[in-house]
């Protein structure tokens, strides 16, 4: 019997259909891999979706998920030439990510935890599509990150830099200019810096906007750099030029220009003409778009085919990787204490004896503890006043280390923060760094607070270290309960009341928290 040529296309035929069938498989593995983790931590889903939902700031994350998936389409060339293979040890990534959810579960830092989510995401698809083509998507994968909405611990630092540039242009141009802190007068009228003016949303739509632009004009690594560097850089320096113009207009208006709803339209006008600028001269080095190698080709046509339960396997297991830090958080959150803690008032200490009126009525702006303690004691001439914050029971809205407590707000109106550096105390016989801020209001007092936090027995003037002690303090299945202490007293030419105080009174402030601490 004769045999039959084989026909070309029948040989064709069966790999196509295969490559197709193996890319469907990565298609779904992932999404299943993807959408299976945002399952399991649905709560830090949602965390980050009602962020979205309610602040202005960082309504862009509804677009994120979108724009990954539409920057991962532009490659989809490149994506279905490059042999796709798991990859073992990214399951080795989801796992710490996952341990790093858990701790930031015991810190109870949202922020972190949700960028523990978005780890877990990226290392699960790394792990189901292999490196080479995880490299190959990078762009896609790491912007993936701007669905956090983080930033907000920036706003200090921006509006101080904001307030340094617009009081040193005014005085540039021969405006005479008083300061304190983030407020300033001039002939004209009275200026502060707040929130809004600090570019933290200029800054972070254009991050956002500069990235789409660098992945879609550009192809050297070194262009998608320079210009993600400019479309950060332009953003801070426009929003200074932006608060220097407005104040400028309303001093040379009388104040009948760019106040009130014009000082932010002017902000987006200007801001838009920026960005318009910006993306019209980085268009001029913009690269066409590049034919795919042929070696490319060449080598997807060489691989060999993976079979498909290979990539839901390993889907399978990033989210049991996942997941296996989800009862064990379960297990570090203890149950709601109903035992309110009860913080009893001092007795006299150190020749401090208490007294009925404090120094002064400012007091932290510390919001959510459980119970307080405000006391007021003086030694000769000297009066301070003691503040201690008791948390227990800390959830969201209800911590002491958070980035709306602060020893005075940027909003406040009646007291600012003129300086704040970090100084050493002597607390409860231990050398400690603490916070030292002087405050004033517009009566001109002027007083000096002292800020420390202890955390189950242990007393730190970082915010840091005390996020750091309540995770450990509940991994080890301890309570979390934590505390602020500040002490406050009138500033006094070279004399420091408060400060003589800590060292006398420290002892008592230590035995007193932790009574309330053990009273569960």
């Amino acid at each position: 019997m004769a045999t039959l040529p084989t026909s070309p296309t029948a040989a064709v035929a069966p790999r196509r259909e295969a490559s197709t069938a193996q890319r469907h498989a990565v298609v779904f593995a992932t999404a299943l891999a993807a959408i299976g983790i945002v399952v399991v931590h649905f709560a830090t889903a949602l965390s980050m979706v009602s962020i979205w939902a309610r602040s202005d700031t960082f309504a862009h994350g509804f677009v994120i998920i979108p724009g990954c998936l539409w920057l991962a389409w532009r490659k989809r060339d490149l994506l279905a030439a490059t042999p796709a293979v798991p990859w073992w040890p990214g399951l080795l990534l989801v796992a710490a990510a996952g341990f790093f959810w858990l701790l930031t579960v015991a810190a109870d830092v949202v922020g972190l935890r949700q960028f523990a989510l978005v780890f877990m995401i990226q290392a699960a698809i790394v792990a189901v599509v292999g490196l080479k083509v995880a490299r190959a998507a990078a762009f896609p994968l790491l912007f993936l990150l701007f669905a956090v909405p983080a930033g907000e611990f920036l706003l200090p630092v921006l509006i101080d830099w904001t307030a340094d540039f617009t009081v040193f242009a005014l005085r540039a141009t021969g405006i005479p200019v008083f300061r304190e802190a983030n407020h300033f007068v001039i002939p004209s009228g009275q200026w502060s810096v707040v929130e809004a003016c600090s570019g933290l949303r200029y800054l972070i739509a254009s991050m956002v906007i500069g990235t789409i632009f660098a992945a879609i004009s550009y192809h050297t690594r070194w262009r998608r750099i320079v210009f993600i560097l400019a479309s950060i850089l332009v953003p801070l320096v426009a929003n200074w030029l932006r608060a220097y113009l407005i104040v400028l207009l309303g001093h040379l208006s009388n104040n009948r220009l760019a106040v009130g709803v014009d000082h932010i339209i002017y902000g987006w006008v200007f801001f838009g003409l920026v960005m318009l600028l910006l993306f019209w001269v980085g268009s001029m080095w913009s690269e066409p778009d590049l034919p795919l190698p042929e070696a490319t080709r060449a080598a997807a046509a060489r691989a060999s085919r993976v079979p498909a339960w290979r990539f839901y396997g390993t889907a399978v297991l990033a989210i049991a990787l996942a997941g296996l830090w989800r009862p064990i958080a379960a297990a570090v959150e203890h149950p709601p204490s109903p035992v309110v803690p009860v913080l009893a008032p001092m007795p006299a200490q150190g020749g401090w004896s208490p007294v009925a009126k404090l120094p002064s009525d400012w007091e932290p702006a510390y919001a959510g503890s459980t119970s307080r303690l405000r006391e007021a004691f003086a030694s000769g001439d000297d009066s301070v006043g003691v503040h201690v914050a008791f948390y227990r029971n800390q959830v969201k809205g209800r911590e002491l280390v958070t980035s709306t407590n602060q020893l005075v707000l940027p909003i406040q109106v009646q007291w600012r923060e003129l300086q704040a550096r970090d100084a050493p105390i002597v607390f409860n016989g231990q050398p400690v760094t603490a916070l030292r801020a002087v405050i004033s209001n517009p009566g001109q007092e002027r007083i000096v607070a002292y800020r420390v936090f202890w955390v189950d027995g242990h007393v730190t003037g970082s915010e840091y270290v005390a996020k750091a002690r309540l995770a450990w303090s509940r991994l080890r299945g301890g309570a979390g309960d934590a505390a602020l202490i500040v002490f406050f007293a009138k500033e006094q030419a070279g004399r420091d009341a408060a400060l003589l105080a800590i060292a006398a009174l420290s002892p008592e402030v230590a035995r007193t928290l932790d009574a309330a601490g053990a009273n569960r």
